[in-house]
């Protein structure tokens, strides 16, 4: 299997980035954490279409949690917040994406 070049690795970034169920994720993160049941309710999705938007975001690293026990009703809670990151696609990026076409 050929290894991904530049284009092909901002083009699956964007693709991350292009969903607005995925979108609305990262501005509610980027605001305070969110455990996976709050995320559901306010975005009114089921939990399998959840895991698979957390999921993507998480692998093209907008997207972090950390885990916390509760002790008293012995469940596992992640806390999902958005990473800092920064895209800036211009003419720039544009030759440099050129050099490998």
């Amino acid at each position: 299997m050929a290894r991904k070049g530049f284009v092909d690795e901002i083009s699956e970034l964007l693709k991350i980035l292009s969903h607005p169920i995925r979108l609305k994720i990262l501005t509610l993160c980027s605001k305070r954490e969110f455990t996976s049941r709050e995320l559901r309710e306010y975005l009114g999705i089921s939990k399998p279409l959840l895991i698979s938007h957390l999921k993507k975001l998480i692998t093209g690293g907008f997207l972090e949690y950390r885990i916390e026990l509760d002790e008293e009703r012995m469940i596992v809670r992640k806390f999902y917040k958005t990473k800092e990151f920064e895209i800036c696609v211009n003419s720039e990026l544009l030759k440099k994406m050129g050099k490998g076409v």
